[in-house]
């Protein structure tokens, strides 16, 4: 690297504080949301009529979820221990009383579901019977009474109580997290009514129910190549499109109190545009003026007058905004602390196509860095999502700011095999056809690499959890064309991946990797770990203890045939912590010892 580049310079872009994932209280008083402030994030809350902001829990662990009670001030919220994703239900009766907790079986994870219309009760689903498969409860808050509504197999998880407070609609993905199920759940009987039955697979990403009884709405891709938002009646039948955006994604949805307005997200080439239009999706249009960004939610207010949502983008800082409907005005209600840091020198990215082996046009974020090339061209890391059902957008990555800061092009790929490009789009890399994304990966490699204002010899290549399989595979399966790799969680041996993982969220990964009993062969194929002596560059490995996704096994498997074959390779293990670094010392070293990495090897 260049002597310019200065690592500890990345402390000061993650001690950047978020705010996220808002609530608006039922009588419109309170804004409630998650704050990493105090080094991991706590429940906050702000008043609408003013007045500064105050930490209303002090637990020893990150906050999870978090849901208003409709008919008081209670908050129903999770909290796992050490990232374990073992969540436990907890109560804040009140925004000035001490937590309660309503779960403590510590071994068991519970999906946080919804509250009943009235208040009284709460829905969830838990796999405290089997550790493989995810059961109905439905427990009364005010005696802690649980009623098992239903055992089965597989994974389902509660969406809501339906306005009568007798059923629940459930959603099942029995099958794989892109082929589900939703059904009524009665709560007595324990009965079942298919709810929007199909043919094909199909994906439900949420669901709002009508309170008078006829019906709701769900985002899906029954039907569809993208997702869609649509209308069903009261017994699940007669899905009709209310929202149906060519090539675009809608992402989330939001009900009016009066029920007759519905405000949307879509996905424009990973960016979030708000939209509204009305229930049977009349008078539908996309608003102007925006801040860009990425939006992962939105609730109106009680009044009906403005719609709340969380907002971030690469120049922008995790904060939550409101949308004043009467006056068409965008505003931020919390703003992001950005410790001094300077957001006016952030960068946003380029979306740029690339051909791959196949003719495909596949996409990737391009960050250009605001200095001009050195001579022999900017130093690159591209940077690969995790998932790998998910999609690379412009939120905010202090990591890839304070590379663009030292003088590093970052590109991030959408690989086939990512969402937001249609359901065919993200099938193209399932089960046998695992490796066509890492040759994706290698065809955007190349063009990058033969750009005039790029160091070709120069070029590194990092990634989370499944972006952590790619870099392996990238070094093994191209080992002359990759300066470094930085590998975090990542899977390298898919055989005892399956093994290990979560027993709850197995047979999602079967269903994306290949059942170990049919395809044994092509999963000792796709394993990095089976190519191992291959790899020439240098690795940073980085693995949390408690990490139930990706157990820290496949790194320390990685890291032992590394050092046994004397190659040059660096390994961070990381405590109390899962699937990512929720506290904020965490990322301070993990991001420091990635920093003196690059310093040295890129």
């Amino acid at each position: 690297m260049t002597q310019s580049f200065d690592p500890s310079a990345i402390d000061a872009f993650v001690q950047i504080r978020s705010a996220k994932s808002p609530a608006v209280s039922p009588d419109g008083q309170w804004l409630a949301y998650l704050s990493d402030a105090s080094g991991f994030n706590q429940l906050w809350i702000t008043s609408f009529t003013g007045g500064a902001p105050r930490q209303v829990t002090d637990m020893p662990e990150p906050i999870g979820a978090f849901a208003f009670n409709p008919k008081g001030a209670g908050i129903l919220f999770t909290m796992d221990t050490g990232g374990d994703e073992r969540h436990q239900l907890w109560l804040l009766p009140d925004l000035d009383a001490q937590p309660v907790a309503l779960t403590q079986a510590a071994s068991v994870v519970h999906l946080w579901g919804a509250w009943s219309p009235d208040g009284t009760r709460i829905g969830y689903a838990s796999n405290g019977r089997s550790p493989h498969d995810m059961d109905v409860h439905v427990m009364d808050v005010a005696t802690r009474t649980v009623s098992t509504v239903l055992t089965g197999t597989g994974m389902r998880e509660v969406l809501a109580f339906f306005p009568d407070g007798q059923s629940l609609l459930v959603r099942e993905s029995l099958r794989s997290g892109n082929d589900q199920d939703i059904y009524r759940l009665d709560i007595a009987s324990g009965e079942r009514m298919p709810f929007l039955e199909h043919a094909g697979k199909a994906r439900y990403l949420a669901a709002r129910l009508f309170k008078d009884g006829s019906g709701g709405l769900t985002v899906c891709d029954q039907d569809s190549d993208a997702m869609r938002i649509g209308r069903f009646a009261a017994d699940g039948t007669g899905f009709v499109p209310v929202v149906d955006l060519p090539s675009r994604d809608a992402e989330a949805l939001a009900l009016s109190p009066d029920q007759q307005r519905v405000a949307f997200v879509v996905n424009e080439e990973g960016w979030s545009r708000i939209g509204l239009c009305g229930r049977d999706g009349s008078n539908l249009r996309l608003l102007d003026a925006q801040p860009s960004g990425v939006i992962t939610s939105l609730a109106f207010t009680p009044d009906g007058r403005s719609l709340v949502f969380p907002l971030e983008g690469a120049t922008r800082p995790p904060a939550i905004w409101k949308f004043d409907r009467s006056t068409e005005t965008f505003e931020p209600l919390v703003s992001a602390e950005t410790t001094g840091q300077d957001t006016a020198s952030f960068v946003e990215p380029v979306v740029e196509r690339f051909a791959s082996f196949d003719g495909r046009k596949v996409p990737a974020f391009v960050y250009t860095p605001p200095s001009p090339p050195p001579p022999a061209g900017y130093p690159v890391l591209f940077i690969v999502h995790g998932g790998p059902e998910m999609q690379w957008k412009p939120d905010f990555r202090a990591d890839v700011q304070f590379l663009l800061s030292q003088g590093v092009m970052v590109v991030a790929p959408n690989v086939r095999g990512s969402t937001g490009y249609g359901r065919a789009f993200h099938e193209l890399d399932d089960r046998e056809n695992r490796m066509d994304s890492v040759a994706d990966l290698r065809e955007i490699r190349m063009a990058i690499g033969a750009r005039a204002d790029v160091d070709d010899s120069r070029i590194g290549v990092f990634g989370r959890s499944y972006g952590g399989f790619m870099v392996l595979s990238a070094l093994t399966e191209d080992p002359d064309l990759w300066k470094l790799g930085v590998d975090f969680y990542g899977v390298g041996n898919f055989l005892t991946h399956l093994l290990a993982t979560g027993p709850w969220g197995r047979q999602q990964r079967a269903a994306e990797y290949g059942e170990p009993a049919v395809m044994r062969e092509a999963l000792e194929r796709f394993s990095p770990i089976n190519r191992i002596a291959r790899m020439k560059a240098p690795l940073l490995i980085v693995h949390a203890n408690r990490d139930p996704r990706v157990p820290m096994g496949q790194s320390e498997d990685i890291y032992s045939c590394l050092s046994g074959l004397g190659h040059d390779c660096q390994y961070l293990r990381v405590d109390h912590e899962g699937h990512g670094f929720a506290r904020r010392d965490n990322r301070l070293k993990v991001f420091s010892t990635f920093a003196r990495f690059l310093a040295h090897h890129l």
